[in-house]
């Protein structure tokens, strides 16, 4: 899991992105290249080696290394720089597209075709980076190497300030702003459009941009964004603390052993309670709750009490695939909440209630269950992402200073996640010592809600999420919307556009309609170089049938409406997807985008000044 691409949102629609005919009197045809490919290795650019240069069939691959050091801050004396990777094609169309990372980085994508699959075969010079860091000494940018197992792992990189800032934000300008120096003298013309498009800490990396470096891209997408990433991994410690609570045993680390607190079966009994609560709402039973802000606790607290085992109306039997455990049901209630400390103050965001929380074996997809309890099955050992990927992150990235733990042991990274602190811990996102400038708030968190540079510029930006992914909360991102829309002046759509995704699992996969990164992308492109701004997105789904069971704890309207094979449209946000009364429930066309009447406030909300810091009381 060290990068999570976008998976199943580049199954459909990508062939619809198509090649424009790009404005300001560049040539429509394309242009080719004025030198060799080879001929790069010799180009001099600052703090910059140009390590190869390799003609491929329609396309030059370039790799390079900027800012090439030897950490005197890190105590092994490892050797960092940005890794880079640009390919530039035969016949150059104008456009140019960085691609966000994923997960820790540390990996380069060393033949990046673009982030929906399409865009370099259709013209587009492509550039992806590493974050600045190297988990595999056979990498082709040099073969270092910067993972230390008894100190930090594959985090170990955040013991040095400056990468922890080229993770942060600086890989992603440093390269954008030479691969266009590439380009220009590859081309002898510079850049028309240029965009950056990524999901998850890719995701992030296209807000941080459109934030931090508002002149860089004319049009930016952030699909499932990490944008504020330190105050989620608070939120992945108190999941797994109040899962912890659960544990009747332990894992080769002596930490609670999550997998058995919530098996497959009694997730699926969650989704199925979710949904008697919420299905309805949007006018259609059909397993997608696209009136999520109308899901509130008031109408899904009762939904669960039924499927409680003992109380409830469907049995007695704990695991047994009909009902919850009291303490199952407490703790869902705890974690959709989301996390505060002792004084009950709030510390990153409340979760939208989605049916997504049990993803089908027929969709599968980084989801909930796969962040929260387990990825595998593997007797004795925890395999949730949040005690992988993000018991190295919690310690070594997202505190200031670091602290430094091996990956396994009794004292581990899963130690420091089990142990950590909401009072004393939890504010160390905040923190900056004379060693660490900057807190990992600072270098890490893409929270502003002034985008006027980017705006001013003629920037668009579109952003695509989950309801509820698991990792980050849908309704983290929507309140930052409304947010930055009041900041804005109330004119967001003007220049950035939210959809929100129900069911969708992390960057894709689960039963949703989780494929349209094509279709996004060509949203993007014609809003950008035609002013065309979207008012729709159409999403496919690719299961052939219904993911939900046709009956038992599932009202059977679910499998026989659910969008099989079919489309969907996504709605600007707030604006839902409600069907029409007549046609093809897996049709696009036969659903329009409404408003929901939502209004800030209720039992699902909470003050939309929250910036993590514990101001505000749950």
């Amino acid at each position: 899991m060290k990068r999570l691409f976008l998976a199943s949102t580049i199954m459909a629609g990508c062939a619809a992105v198509g090649t424009q005919a790009i404005a300001h009197g560049f040539p429509p045809s394309g242009v080719a290249p004025r030198a060799s490919c080879t001929a790069l290795t010799g180009l001099t650019l600052p703090n910059t080696q140009i390590l190869s240069a390799t003609q491929k069939s329609g396309y030059c691959n370039v790799i390079g290394i900027i800012n090439k050091r030897v950490s005197t801050q890190d105590p092994d004396h490892f050797t960092y720089g940005i890794g880079f990777a640009l390919n530039l094609p035969n016949t150059w169309h104008g456009r140019f597209e960085m691609m966000g990372g994923g997960g820790t980085d540390g990996s380069l994508n060393a033949d990046p075709q673009g982030a929906a699959g399409v865009e370099l075969g259709q013209g587009w010079a492509v550039a992806a980076n590493d974050g600045g860091h190297e988990d595999n000494a056979n990498n082709v940018v040099g073969g270092h190497q910067d993972d230390d197992v008894n100190a930090g792992g594959s985090a170990h990189f955040a013991i040095d300030a400056q990468a922890r800032r080229d993770y942060g934000y600086n890989g992603i300008e440093q390269t954008a702003t030479i691969s266009q120096k590439i380009i220009s003298y590859f081309y002898g013309l510079d850049t028309v459009y240029s965009y950056i498009m990524g999901c998850s800490n890719g995701g992030r990396d296209a807000m941080m941009a459109s934030q931090r470096f508002p002149w860089l891209f004319d049009g930016v997408i952030s699909q499932n964004p990490g944008f504020n990433l330190p105050q989620a991994g608070l939120a992945e410690a108190w999941n797994e603390q109040v899962l912890g609570t659960l544990s009747t045993s332990t894992d080769v680390n002596g930490q609670p052993f999550i997998p058995d607190t919530f098996p497959v079966q009694d997730l699926q009994v969650a989704s199925a309670a979710i949904l008697s609560a919420c299905d309805a709402l949007d006018g259609l039973v059909d397993g997608i709750i696209d009136n999520y802000h109308a899901c509130t606790a008031k109408k899904v607290y009762p939904a669960l009490a039924k499927y409680t085992c003992g109380t409830g109306s469907h049995g007695n039997t704990p695991h047994g695939g009909t009902c919850l455990t009291t303490g199952q049901v407490d703790a869902l209630k705890k974690i959709y909440a989301g996390p505060v400390n002792s004084r009950g103050q709030r510390l990153y965001s409340n979760w939208f209630w989605d049916a997504g929380i049990w993803t089908p074996p027929t969709a599968p997809g980084a989801g909930w269950q796969l962040w929260n309890v387990v990825t595998a099955p593997v007797p004795g050992v925890n395999t949730a992402i949040n005690l992988t990927l993000g018991a190295g992150a919690i310690p070594m990235i997202f505190q200031t200073p670091p602290v430094v733990t091996p990956v396994n042991g009794p004292n581990g990274q899963e130690a420091f996640v089990f142990k950590f602190n909401f009072d004393t811990d939890a504010p160390k996102i905040f923190t900056k010592t004379a060693a660490y400038p900057e807190s990992s708030m600072d270098f890490m968190a893409a929270t502003s809600t002034d985008l006027r540079p980017f705006k001013s510029r003629g920037g668009k930006l579109i952003i695509s999420s989950s309801v509820n992914d698991g990792i980050f909360s849908g309704a983290a991102i929507a309140r930052w919307y409304r947010n930055m829309d009041r900041r804005m002046g109330g004119r967001a759509e003007d220049f950035a556009r939210l959809f929100m995704v129900p069911n969708m699992a992390h960057c894709g996969g689960g039963a949703a309609t989780a494929s349209f990164a094509g279709n996004e992308l060509k949203a993007l492109t014609d809003w950008v170089e035609k002013g065309i701004a979207p008012d729709r997105i159409v999403a496919a789904n690719t299961n052939a049938t219904s993911p939900y069971p046709a009956g038992g704890l599932f009202d059977p309207r679910i499998a026989q409406n659910f969008p099989a094979s079919g489309t969907r449209p996504l709605c600007v946000y707030p604006k839902i997807a409600a069907y029409k009364g007549s046609g093809l429930t897996n049709d696009a066309g036969s659903f329009a985008c409404i408003d929901p009447g939502f209004r800030p406030g209720g039992d699902h909300d909470f003050h939309d000044d929250d910036d993590g810091r514990g101001d505000d009381r749950h």
